[in-house]
């Protein structure tokens, strides 16, 4: 018997043995069959062919597979800003930038030749959300849903993916600022779009505004965004990024650009009436002032504004009026919607509570939560968005998804304000630190978090930024003992 064993093992160690030489065609004939797969079971899943093709071109033909990458790299990134819009007609969820990922996921990890040591400085931020998403998939158990649930998995993937698409490709000052010049672009296409909405009254097929009506969404900003308070939180969060970019071209042409796309900024964060990203582009504003401007000149600009109010107020200007009326109303027009959001609060939390914080399933918050604040299941309204980031990680995925979460972010705040103490508070440094209280003041802003990719994309843009600042700092340190050996 032993000998038959024999026989058969050495009748098979050719085919064994060119299986192990050949593992890339091997794996990505798996990859091929699985896609196909995927094709008939899911609708419109053979635009996923597409990727085959792609990977064949790419067998047949020998290129520069690092700017290959890269350039794939700032596409898709960029691509996370226009969802739907950059979508094939009909077909709203398969859009250019759901299309690229899986392109770019397989290309890096078949055709492209890896140097890990280019996360190593920042590998446990993302080992951290490989571990919360672990830990929030073990809810597929016991979860109501197990579609539900998968699909929100997958959203938590396209962030982790564009966390490591950021500290990977965007690995150096030169290849930052490439993608920063783009952003800066971007940025000011999106204010554009605003101010013709605010203009206008008129807005793009897919804004909530052509949904809703109320008394003043007729000439509130949503961009290429829903509604108001997504459009909003994307302003803050890019608004440092923007703001250090245009300050690094020449003086004067960048006082003019940071004076001019800063109000526009602040002007359409305004109008949105969104409490949370008011206060963040203040906060935003004011250290990157002090930054920038130190503490004498400061003092004037905001001495200025204050003289240029009282002048608004005596000559009765109307836009400043209207500003200061806007502001006004956001934060006192809007008891009802806070006191809805605190009992959802309190529904979320008495959820958490029942079960037995082991989460109730990775997805289900919203869908829970609609039979509790309606009090019956409600088919033809059967989502209610929670409104809480953290409350719905909680309820979720329970406390074991929540702690790797947490960690995440602490880590990130703490890296975050050392970097910046540590350079001497320069205005480039407070970028990761500004990014991440942009994203927590819109973490309780936004209805629905998960699923808004410019979230992502600007703590992507964070780590980025402190991954390049610890890299360098350790070559100095390599090069100064070199030179002192």
């Amino acid at each position: 018997m032993v000998a038959n064993t024999v026989r058969k093992i050495r009748k098979y160690m050719p085919i064994i043995k060119w299986i192990t030489e050949n593992y890339k065609i091997v794996a990505f004939f798996l990859v091929a069959i699985i896609t196909l797969e995927i094709c008939i079971f899911i609708p419109y899943g053979y635009v996923l062919v597409g990727l085959l093709l792609i990977a064949v071109v790419l067998l047949c033909f020998r290129i520069n597979m690092e700017k290959c990458m890269f350039t794939l790299s700032i596409i898709l990134l960029c691509a996370g800003f226009f969802g739907p819009y950059l979508g094939l007609p009909a077909m709203e969820n398969i859009f250019l930038f759901r299309v690229l990922l899986p392109i770019h996921l397989v290309l890096f990890l078949f055709f492209y030749k890896k140097d890990w040591e280019r996360i190593r400085k920042i590998r446990i931020f993302l080992l951290l959300y490989i571990l919360f998403i672990f830990t929030m998939s073990i809810t597929l158990f016991w979860t109501d849903s197990l579609g539900g649930s998968i699909r929100y998995i997958y959203f938590l993937f396209e962030w982790l993916y564009v966390f490591f698409i950021c500290v990977y490709f965007l690995k150096d000052v030169k290849s930052y600022r490439l993608f920063a010049k783009c952003t800066v672009f971007l940025y000011i296409l999106f204010i554009s779009i605003g101010l013709w909405e605010v203009t206008t009254g008129m807005h793009l097929p897919r804004s909530g505004s052509t949904f809703y009506i109320t008394t003043t969404s007729e000439h509130q900003p949503t961009g290429f965004q829903f509604n108001t308070n997504d459009y909003a939180a994307l302003l803050t969060i890019l608004f440092p990024v923007v703001m250090i970019e245009i300050s690094k071209w020449k003086k004067k042409v960048a006082i003019v650009a940071i004076s001019i796309i800063s109000f526009v900024a602040i002007y359409l964060v305004i109008v949105t009436f969104s409490r949370m990203a008011m206060l963040v582009i203040l906060i935003e504003a004011i250290i990157l002032l002090v930054s920038w401007m130190r503490s004498w000149a400061f003092i004037g600009v905001i001495l200025g504004g204050l003289g240029v109010t009282l002048i608004s107020f005596y000559f009765k200007w109307s836009l400043v009026s209207q500003l200061f009326s806007d502001i006004t109303r956001a934060f006192t027009d809007k008891n009802g919607s806070t006191l809805e959001r605190m009992e959802m609060y309190k529904a979320t939390w008495s959820l958490i509570e029942k079960s037995n914080f082991i989460g109730i399933g990775a997805g289900m918050l919203p869908t829970r939560l609609s039979t509790v604040m309606y009090g019956f299941e409600n088919t033809s309204a059967s989502y209610w968005s929670p409104h809480n980031y953290w409350l719905e990680a909680l309820a979720n995925g329970g406390i074991l998804a929540f702690l790797p979460l947490i960690t995440f972010f602490i880590l990130y705040f703490i890296s975050s304000l050392y970097y910046w103490i540590k350079t001497g508070w320069k205005m480039d440094s407070a970028v990761p630190l500004l990014i991440g209280v942009a994203f927590v003041f819109a973490s309780i802003g936004l209805s629905g978090t998960f699923d808004k990719m410019f979230l992502g994309l600007g703590l992507g843009i964070g780590m980025s930024i402190l991954n390049i600042h610890y890299r360098e700092r350790s070559e100095k340190e390599i090069s100064n003992q070199i030179e002192d050996g």
